[in-house]
């Protein structure tokens, strides 16, 4: 199986740049791409996740891996900032590489440009997940979630009005914020059902402790929950039993 796959809108830039005689830059944009992604996939063999697949897009990668839903905020902040710092460190590289200063200017611009796009708020983006995680820190999950697709819409939104009278490539671009947004929202009772099975079956080591009344839809990542139901204190995994007993006997 192929670890590294090139998706058919990356061809198409790729093939657009050749036809156009911006080879030079093509590849540049494209080490640039494969230069963010390993910055991901160090974090990630870091903390000892397997990657399964990295698919290469135009302004970055999505990596597929074995992690959980409930991988503690930090972790998902420092996995997603991976790219990023890993763009930083190659402003450092570039200055000291022996080409010409030209060659320098071009890969200056594109490496800013790439990782500023990068952190806009947009799924798939890298910004997006950092501001998920983020959420994740102080709100339960359903809610952090929530936030997650409708500050995407938000910005997706955003993104065309100021960039709507530029050539088709970002009307392609501005269709893949879609697309994963519409999956990010269809998918989300799977993920919902896979958090609270996540939790049910292993032993996570939780930073926090809460005790607050409430239903599942209050869990929050990093942290175990204990509910107040009248006189009596039940942990979360007396809750996730009531319901997956259920469903198992349905």
């Amino acid at each position: 199986m192929k670890i590294i796959k090139v998706n058919p809108l990356t061809l198409y830039f790729l093939l657009l740049l050749f036809l156009c005689g911006f080879i030079k830059i093509g590849l540049i944009i494209f080490f640039i791409v494969i230069f963010h992604e390993l910055g991901h996939a160090l974090i990630l063999k870091l903390f000892k996740y397997k990657i399964i697949d990295i698919t290469i897009y135009p302004f970055g990668g999505i990596i597929k891996t074995d992690k959980d839903i409930n991988t503690p905020p930090n972790k998902e902040l420092l996995i997603a900032s991976g790219g990023i710092i890993a763009q930083i460190i190659f402003f450092i590289i570039i200055y000291f590489l022996p080409i010409n200063i030209l060659t320098k200017e071009l890969l200056y611009k594109y490496n800013l440009s790439i990782m500023l796009f990068n952190i806009l708020p947009i799924i798939p983006l890298d910004g997006s997940i950092i501001i998920n995680s983020l959420l994740n820190k102080i709100l339960p999950y359903k809610l952090s979630y929530y936030l997650y697709i409708i500050i995407s819409i938000i910005f997706t939104i955003i993104y065309l009005l100021f960039n709507y009278w530029y050539s088709i490539n970002n009307y392609l671009i501005v269709s893949l914020f879609i697309i994963k947004t519409y999956y990010a929202i269809k998918n989300y009772k799977y993920l919902k059902t896979r958090f609270l099975l996540e939790r049910y079956l292993n032993k996570y080591d939780f930073k926090y402790i809460s005790t607050k009344t409430g239903n599942l839809d209050i869990l929050k990542l990093d942290t175990y929950q204990y509910f107040k139901e009248q006189d009596y204190i039940i942990s979360e995994r007396t809750k996730l039993k009531e319901k997956f007993d259920k469903i198992t006997y349905e």
